[in-house]
């Protein structure tokens, strides 16, 4: 059961969108639903957990452990406000309940990670990539089927909300790919699927017009083809081969900022963009060292940590992400974060390094996995971390260091039983099902509010009812998005006495929205006083604003 959560977890992580229900269709739909599973899949997997397993996972076990009581204290001393700081932003929801959920599945999928779990997941992630990659097909010929309002050019954004996203997706699915062609254990059937379902995914990509994907492919393909070096007992070519490529690696990084002798030839406006981010971003973690500004919390913080060349030059530029994952957690947790998500990074490529020097328990799967989880990391150093393509980066975490460890299979005789004692496996089992239950409950009672809330206050909308837009604006969870929204709609409409209460309340909720202090001196009701407050709280938040 747990093996089968952890798929259906990221199957429909991926997938699940919301677009009649919520004004978000995208995230929230996604965050409360991993949420969920993961909670579900840690209480189903705890009571099969044995002393001999946790010894053999010590080390990944106390990293999460450090991992979470971490995003504990961001919570509580960070100064994020406790719903922004908790479901994180409108549009992203990456805080503290999203990391929380991030650190169960890769706990979960490291303790059911075998060759045979491998399997499955082999098959459902081909079978996840093949959905996506027709649908995008679908979005690229104009046959969408749900009302989107995209504010992209492009029209093939998959179920991530943008295109960038769908083809970072493709490039980790093509990665994976490119390996499976090789796996001899997979039946014929299967290997043919995977060869057409890898020029059908590259031409997905082509369709999003999105060099992220492209970016990301190349560099799995170039780790997967020196691990098969390796396992091929090729190892000077594969030493070779490793050594252009970091010497490569080394040439792309630098020339993203802007040095080296690549810098002229990476010069895209993104990239320029990019590195005004990366350097707030910078700023920031040294401003706030300890616990960060909150996670989620760079938008807030970005006009602060930007130099003032930056504001000058590129003033214009606005983001609530740092556009890197790294610095993301970085800036909204601080070096204690970072140096624990770095800690997981280096697990794991210790323990792609050990399995590849096993040769009983190196294969191809194993490869495809590693090829694939490089694809995220490599996504996941220049963009934003958008939750379904997170689940896939975690869950492959996971899956990478549980399989260099002996699993619950080894230690439970593959987890067979004879039919003398069937009756009572059946017995326990009912009782895995226990925790399974509580866990899940729990879950949803942690991350379905803000879901709950914004399907009710989407549903107040379509009645056009002054009073019930403004009663649903308060519903807790608050939103920042919410509250504007509704503030807006009835200053439009004449309700000028109820705009302003919202956005009062908005401000002191959310103290740090540069938005929402603008909001208020435009407001038909607002005063002298309220328009010096906001202008002095706009100054406050962005010190280069000229008054």
């Amino acid at each position: 059961m747990a093996e089968k959560t952890l798929l259906a977890t990221t199957f429909l992580t991926v997938l699940v969108v919301a677009p009649y229900w919520v004004m978000d269709p995208i995230n929230l739909p996604k965050m409360a639903l991993v949420g969920c599973l993961s909670f579900l899949s840690v209480g189903l997997i705890l009571p099969l957990l044995s002393q001999t397993l946790f010894r053999a996972r010590r080390v990944l076990f106390l990293i999460i452990a450090l991992w979470v009581l971490d995003l504990f204290l961001i919570h509580l001393f960070s100064g994020r406000g406790f719903e922004l700081s908790l479901y994180g932003i409108s549009g992203r929801n990456t805080g503290v309940l999203t990391y929380l959920a991030f650190a169960l599945i890769l706990f979960s999928s490291s303790v059911v990670s075998d060759e045979t779990f491998l399997g499955k997941f082999q098959k459902m992630f081909m079978i996840l990539g093949l959905t996506l990659t027709s649908y995008g097909l679908i979005q690229h010929l104009g046959y969408e089927p749900f009302p989107y309002i995209s504010a992209y050019e492009n029209s093939v954004i998959g179920t991530f909300g943008n295109p960038n996203f769908q083809s970072a997706f493709l490039g980790i699915v093509g990665s994976f790919l490119f390996v499976t062609l090789l796996d001899g254990r997979l039946g014929k059937g299967w290997r043919i699927f995977s060869v057409s379902l890898l020029f059908f995914v590259v031409a997905g990509i082509r369709l999003t017009n999105s060099w992220q994907g492209f970016f990301n492919l190349a560099a799995g393909v170039g780790v997967a083809i020196v691990l098969i070096l390796y396992k091929l007992n090729q190892k000077r070519i594969a030493n070779l081969m490793l050594m252009l490529g970091l010497i490569l690696f080394t040439l792309v990084a630098l020339a993203m900022l802007n040095l080296g002798p690549l810098s002229t030839v990476i010069a895209k406006s993104t990239l320029v963009a990019r590195r005004v981010y990366w350097e707030a971003a910078s700023n920031i973690l040294v401003q706030n060292p300890i616990f960060g500004v909150g996670l989620d919390g760079f938008g807030d913080w970005f006009r602060r940590g930007r130099t003032v060349t930056a504001a000058e030059v590129n003033g214009n530029l606005i983001a609530d992400s740092a556009h890197s994952v790294p610095l993301d957690i970085a800036s909204g947790g601080g070096f204690p974060l970072l140096l624990l998500y770095l800690a997981l990074i280096g697990l794991t490529l210790f323990s792609i390094i050990k399995v590849t020097r096993d040769s009983e328990k190196n294969s191809y799967l194993f490869i495809s996995l590693s090829a694939a989880w490089i694809s995220y990391q490599a996504q996941s150093f220049i963009s934003i971390n958008q939750i379904g393509i997170g689940v896939i980066g975690w869950i492959l975490m996971g899956l990478i260091i549980g399989y260099a460890y002996p699993t619950i299979r080894s230690f439970n005789g593959q987890g067979r039983t004879s039919k003398s004692d069937s009756k009572s496996t059946n017995k326990s089992s009912i009782k895995l099902y226990v925790p399974g239950l509580i866990s899940l409950s729990i879950g949803a009672l942690i991350y379905l509010p803000p879901y709950v809330a914004a399907s009710k206050f989407y549903e107040g909308l379509k009645t056009s009812d002054a009073r019930v837009i403004n009663s649903n604006a308060y519903l807790t969870p608050l939103d920042l998005r919410r509250m504007m929204v509704a503030a807006d709609i009835l200053e439009r409409n004449k309700f000028f006495k109820e705009s302003i209460e919202i956005t009062k309340a908005a401000n002191k909720a959310f103290p740090d929205s540069f938005d929402t202090w603008g909001l208020l001196a435009q407001l038909t009701l607002a005063t002298d006083s309220d328009k010096l407050q906001s202008q002095k709280e706009q100054l406050r938040l962005d010190p280069n604003l000229k008054p």
